[in-house]
């Protein structure tokens, strides 16, 4: 060859060189002040890290659309393929993350709610716990009276759905005597979820009613016995009750010798406003008292965006000690009833020790080892010879305080392996944030719960319990955002009629709603965001301009604007992410857009207040959000905000259908990028609900959320390919909620169950 000829080939070899771009040269120059050198996250700037599980085509268009923000021109084309290339094996894929650093599970004790439900359901496991029947209602037994404390025969016994009974009106009691008669009342309350009840009885006559213990020699709950001269009165008492655990209920009335008698109860539960005590939550089957413990707890740690027991602090050290004393007080008050014993038997003190015994495997989710044994009872009683109660007291302190107790993922077996024990105990803390019941722990005990199928046949048992449902609500409301949105007062001259007691109906008609998709047969996602029915009674009906269900109850019903989509458009969600007076595309677009639709937001560069003065009072709320994030550097993240929170404008602050804003036709329709950059028409509510049930993402971020509220570990922690085999067993089961609760369980055991 010539010198020529090499010197040619020279130069292309060379310039060939040269044009091969350096993924993490250009990386370093352009990307890494923004998203750290190992795409780890950059405080202030873009602090999620850099991970995901596009291909690198795809993060390649990616970047070539976007990257560096504000200066997207400098890293494009090939530039733009070599830095995918690169941060793909450096960081970003599941395969490079699984070498770069393996996410472990965190080492967590009980949360404030596993611990109060724990502590209630060991003393409860020395019980029954309540089957709570088909029929709603109490038991009421009705008598005339001779004389005061004298009650014969029942004239007649019935269901009765409530406690509304006035003698002089239609009662439906024949040959009742209107002047003498006594009426007393037994079932249960099912709490619907965890908080602070009132009640309050309404009546001129006597009555005891008693809450969570029904020994009519104790105090009642609330004691209006001696009446007034016949005077209308209202007594009133609170209670912190657990959702999901019945409690029994007493009411004993009287009437001597008064003209007027009548008895009615109202209650306000959490959230709620006074209102009758309602029929769905009265039960005919009586209940068994139970032990609440009220030591308040303080907040568990939410920095991760859900609930877990990661945070030691001293406030948490008290409040537990707090709860073990309490725990043991109200245990040693009933120590024969739950011991089956009385201070006459000779055997009482040895059934005793097999008790405090018993709690402490309840506990630990295990039969005690010799050891544990000899330090939670056996020292103690030895040491206590003299003083017997003292030991039960010391032996239950010292059970409630224990690591065993306090972290259920210490429940290993001697050689420090988990086992069937384990798996009971991941269960039930999954399902019910509690401990394993008798059936669960004998399903241990007789080698009944080593295969998939006999762990899975536990957890579809499990999933009809109440404490599940509860488990679920709560999920919902957290993934909801509901417990941030606690307000959702209006303004009352522009929204008449928006009070109180209509948002408290709209909350039970949310709750209804997600229940009849998550408990039914086909238990679908996809209803989540497809159906136009509201749950209305007569009250929202007429607010929200739909014809009048034929009862007082609840019931499906079409908005005449016929345009609803599911959970986008239920009238609670977009009250609460609204204004004062107006609506807020930007409140509804940032949660619809992060919780439900799977997509990312960096959080903005600085905080801008919105405030209605700063506009033309004739823009529509539209034009003025428009106005607000013109600029470049929001539109990065309100490119996505906008079109969802714009496509639901069709809805006032309160959520009524409306064709106007300002005198202005409403515009809904938006450009709408898709997360691998197409673009789509968004014209309505009804293309946001396509996008929840056909985008992966959103899939994902709904798994995401419910494995983070089952689990409360990183999804990571269980492998960078768990979240794909989850969304592949939601596709094939035509995304069953349940199924997916049942999954979770099982792919995240403690220790790898037998192949069924």
């Amino acid at each position: 060859m010539s010198h020529l000829g090499r010197f040619l080939l020279f130069l292309l070899s060379t310039s060939l060189l040269v044009a091969k771009p350096d993924g993490l040269a250009i990386y370093k120059e352009h990307c890494a002040n923004c998203h750290g050198d190992q795409g780890e996250g950059v405080d202030d700037e873009y602090d999620e890290a850099l991970v995901g599980k596009r291909s690198i085509e795809s993060l390649a268009k990616l970047i070539h659309k976007t990257m560096p923000e504000d200066e997207d021109e400098l890293v494009v084309d090939e530039d733009a393929h070599a830095v995918a290339a690169y941060i793909h094996k450096a960081f970003y894929s599941p395969e490079a993350q699984a070498k770069k650093k393996p996410v472990r599970k965190d080492l967590l004790r009980l949360t404030q709610h596993q611990h109060r439900r724990a502590i209630t359901d060991i003393v409860q496991s020395f019980t029954n716990r309540p089957w709570m029947g088909p029929e709603y209602g109490l038991r009421g037994n009705y008598f005339n009276k001779e004389k005061m404390n004298n009650r014969k025969h029942a004239l007649m016994k019935r269901i009765d759905p409530t406690i509304n009974f006035d003698a002089q009106g239609d009662h439906g009691v024949e040959g009742l005597n209107l002047k003498a008669h006594s009426i007393f009342w037994t079932g249960s309350i099912l709490p619907p979820e965890t908080g602070v009840y009132h009640f309050r009885v309404n009546t001129p006559n006597g009555v005891r009613f008693f809450l969570n213990d029904t020994n009519d020699k104790h105090d009642a709950f609330i004691d209006a016995w001696v009446s007034s001269e016949n005077k209308m009165r209202s007594e009133e008492n609170f209670i912190f009750l657990l959702g999901g655990h019945g409690v029994p209920l007493l009411i004993d009335f009287v009437a001597y010798k008064e003209k007027k008698a009548s008895l009615s109860i109202d209650w306000k539960p959490p959230h709620g406003t006074w209102e009758p005590l309602p029929n769905h939550v009265l039960h005919t089957d009586g209940a068994q008292r139970v032990t609440i413990i009220e030591t308040p707890f303080p907040a568990d740690d939410a920095s991760m965006g859900y609930e877990r027991g990661s945070s030691i602090s001293k406030a948490w050290k008290e409040s537990a000690a707090q709860a073990a004393i309490e725990a043991t007080a109200k245990i040693f008050e009933q120590i024969d009833k739950l011991t089956k014993t009385r201070s006459d038997h000779a055997d009482r003190e040895q059934k005793i020790r097999n008790f405090c015994e018993g709690v402490a495997m309840r506990a630990f989710g295990r039969p005690l080892t010799e050891r544990q044994k000899k330090v939670y009872v056996d020292d103690i009683f030895d040491a206590e010879k003299d003083d017997f109660d003292m030991a039960v007291k010391r032996s239950l302190m010292l059970t409630f305080t224990s690591p065993y107790f306090l972290y259920p993922s210490l429940n290993r077996n001697e050689n420090g392996e988990p086992d069937s024990y384990s798996n009971a105990t991941h269960i039930a803390l999954a399902l019910w944030d509690s401990v394993p019941d008798r059936e669960l722990h004998q399903a241990a005990m007789k080698g009944r719960l080593k295969t998939e199928k006999q762990i899975q046949n536990q957890l579809w048992r499990m999933l009809g319990d109440p404490r599940a449902k509860i488990k679920m609500k709560n999920f919902f409301h957290h993934w909801l955002s509901l417990s941030e949105k606690e307000d959702l007062g209006k303004d009352p001259e522009k929204f008449p009629g928006f009070d109180k007691k209509l948002i408290a109906d709209l909350r039970s008609s949310l709750d209804l709603f997600i229940e009849d998709v998550v408990w039914s047969d086909q238990s679908d996602y996809r209803r989540l965001f497809s159906t136009q029915e509201v749950y209305l009674n007569p009250r929202l009906a007429k607010f929200y301009g739909a014809e009048a269900p034929k009862s007082d109850n609840f019931q499906p019903l079409i908005t005449p604007d016929r345009k609803r989509a599911g959970l986008f458009t239920h009238p609670y969600i977009l009250s609460a992410f609204s204004y004062h007076r107006q609506t807020s595309p930007i409140h509804r677009g940032v949660y619809l857009s992060r919780n439900v639709l799977g997509r990312y937001l960096k959080p903005p560069p600085e905080a801008i207040e919105f405030k209605d003065a700063d506009f033309d009072p004739s823009l529509t709320m539209r034009e003025k959000v428009t106005e607000l994030t013109k600029d470049q550097a929001c539109m990065s993240c309100h490119a996505i905000i906008n079109p969802v929170g714009f496509s639901l404008e069709y809805y006032d602050a309160v959520g009524r259908y409306q064709k106007s804003d300002n005198n202005k036709p409403i515009n809904a329709e938006s450009d709408y990028e898709t997360p691998d950059l197409k673009t789509i028409r968004i014209k309505g509510p009804q293309d946001l609900a396509h996008l929840a049930i056909e985008s992966p993402d959103a899939h994902q971020a709904f798994l995401k959320h419910l494995f983070h509220h089952l689990i409360q570990q990183p999804t990571n922690a269980y492998g960078f390919g768990k979240m794909d085999e989850l969304h592949d067993v939601f596709k094939n089961s035509n995304f069953h909620i349940r199924n997916m609760i049942v999954q979770i369980a099982l792919q995240t055991l403690p220790a790898n169950p037998e192949k069924s």
